[in-house]
């Protein structure tokens, strides 16, 4: 809950990775943009118009990616658009269009293609992360184009059926080494129990995850980190795969 809070708050920051329809993003990305507009109208009468700007457009961002690059033109941005547009005050009154439009725009970030491709260009602050050439400047906030280090790791990084083979499976507890926060960001993974004929499952993401951390303890970019599994909720129907809720954190070793 720390964590979707932070992620809430100004200079949040969520992933999501294999988003599909991306509905975990979007009602962060809803929730996010339906607070800030109404506390900027609340601070409108007291606030200066500097601090009113700074409040509306306070670098929090949800970065959304998928393999496939239709899937986002086709899925992802409509999705996040219908989500958004027609958002309410606490009194039922509707938002106006154009801000929450332009919110959208400042706060999402859709990002298609590997995982290992975008994790470099965050390390490098590449700006050139989205898969529509003409939107690539708009979609990123302002803020954005100067990374500091942390501004490289996230508040919370969200992935459904990410952990279907065992390369898969690394690939998602390195993302989660790279660009979680660290102490303070969480990972969400919900995955099969098993991949029958595959793979993978929860247990070898668990083993990645251990893997990564045993390697840790060798000089580099990720010495001394360790990254901590835990499955917070189990789903078994009794006739069908059993699924799992896993949280991940990233801690120094003491």
């Amino acid at each position: 809950r720390a964590a979707v809070g932070r992620s809430l708050g100004p200079g949040g920051s969520t992933m999501e990775l294999g988003c599909g329809h991306g509905l975990p993003g979007c009602l962060i990305l809803r929730e996010n943009i339906r607070r800030r507009i109404i506390l900027k109208q609340q601070d409108n009468d007291t606030t200066t118009a500097a601090n009113k700007s700074a409040n509306e457009n306070d670098g929090s961002v949800v970065i959304f990616t998928d393999f496939n690059d239709f899937v986002l033109h086709h899925a992802t941005i409509p999705n996040a658009q219908l989500n958004v547009c027609g958002l309410r005050r606490d009194d039922g009154v509707a938002m106006d269009e154009f801000r929450t439009a332009k919110a959208l725009v400042e706060r999402s970030v859709f990002a298609g293609g590997d995982w290992m491709g975008l994790s470099h260009k965050l390390l490098a602050g590449s700006d050139n992360i989205c898969p529509m050439p003409a939107l690539a400047e708009d979609l990123l906030h302002p803020n954005q184009k100067e990374q500091k280090d942390d501004d490289k790791r996230f508040d919370l990084i969200l992935a459904s059926e990410t952990t279907y083979t065992p390369e898969s499976c690394e690939d998602t507890a390195f993302l989660m080494l790279r660009h979680l926060k660290i102490n303070d960001g969480v990972g969400l993974v919900a995955t099969k129990r098993f991949y029958f004929g595959v793979g993978g499952g929860t247990d070898l993401f668990q083993a990645a995850c251990k893997t990564l951390s045993s390697a840790s303890d060798d000089e580099g970019p990720y010495s001394g980190l360790c990254l901590c599994v835990e499955a917070v909720q189990s789903y078994d129907t009794g006739n069908a795969n059993i699924r799992d809720l896993l949280r991940v954190s990233l801690h120094r070793k003491m």
